[in-house]
């Protein structure tokens, strides 16, 4: 089946209580947060490999990070551990009705140290797919020469690139980062973005027009364009076909993106149909909100096998 190679940045999460600003003190629960690990344990939780290239601090937070990954079944040989610089943080405040505000204290983080040196070319050349974001290459100059270094070693092993924008409009800060996320996205083969990172990468909301402009000018074979509850659209080229959303009860809709990532990628290398592959990419990200936290509620194969057959697809 071979293996899903990512990179990027996984952050200790903490998390306050419902309902309870964080100016008001109260308890904090630990977590781990990222999207390209949150992937990454997606598709083994699948059934699949995979294996993260990072850096975390050499503290506490970086070995309860390693500790988490490991736990499951994510490879982590290529995680350096940086004495210098602390594991990135971020925290979650709930605010009032469902809203959740998100603080980022990832600035000078282990993992923004990254550096071309850090990969682990022959890995990347006999991956299955090279996972990436648009995360990761806005956290420093460093982090985007890295991330493109990683896009050139796999194009050089005719490796598939799959790479979601996942704009992080807190981390662009006044810079506009659209022609370097465009061109990550031209030089994938899988793109999954948002409805609305599509309309600032593409100028338009159209699923038809978003298509005909992504497959004019790129090496994308499959693109999917996520839009939360109201459900997804998948394309190959030559039909698009609409995702509704899987039954579930949300609580939390974190990291349910990236889970839906997992599931289409996890289908793409086991050899499914478009239709399969996102019927079970919509059940994964569903499935993903149930509990709060980004990995916690990851589907695994016995759980997508047990719910597939109540979802269908419709082309148009």
């Amino acid at each position: 089946m071979g293996e899903l190679i990512t990179l990027g940045e996984t952050m200790v999460a903490l998390t306050a209580q419902a309902n309870r600003p964080l100016a008001y003190g109260g308890a904090l629960e630990m977590r781990i947060a990222g999207a390209e690990s949150n992937t990454a344990i997606g598709m083994c939780k699948l059934g699949h490999t995979a294996s993260f290239i990072s850096r975390l601090g050499d503290d506490s937070f970086g070995q309860y990070v390693l500790r988490m990954l490991r736990a499951e079944g994510v490879d982590t040989s290529a995680i350096r551990l940086d004495p210098e610089h602390p594991t990135g943080l971020m925290v979650k405040e709930a605010l009032p009705g469902t809203r959740t505000a998100v603080h980022y204290y990832r600035a000078g983080s282990a993992a923004s140290y990254m550096m071309p040196d850090d990969l682990p070319e022959e890995r990347i050349r006999r991956g299955a797919i090279l996972h990436l974001t648009g995360i990761t290459p806005v956290l420093s100059e460093s982090c985007r020469r890295t991330v493109f270094a990683a896009a050139e070693i796999a194009a050089s092993a005719e490796v598939p690139i799959s790479f979601d924008p996942n704009i992080r409009k807190k981390l662009w800060k006044n810079a506009d980062h659209a022609p370097m996320i465009r061109d990550l996205a031209a030089r994938s083969h899988y793109l999954l973005m948002g409805l609305e990172e599509a309309e600032v990468l593409y100028g338009s909301r159209e699923i038809s027009r978003i298509a005909s402009r992504v497959f004019s000018a790129s090496s994308v074979r499959i693109l999917a364009v996520k839009n939360g509850a109201q459900g997804a659209w998948l394309c190959d080229g030559s039909r698009t076909l609409s995702l509704p959303p899987a039954d579930c009860f949300p609580v939390d809709p974190t990291g349910a993106g990236d889970a839906f990532n997992a599931g289409l990628l996890a289908g793409i290398l086991d050899g499914e149909s478009l239709e399969n592959c996102g019927t079970q990419a919509a059940i994964a990200g569903a499935k993903a909100t149930e509990t709060s936290g980004d990995i916690e509620s990851l589907i695994t194969k016995r759980e997508l096998h047990n719910l597939r057959g109540n979802i269908s697809t419709v082309e148009r």
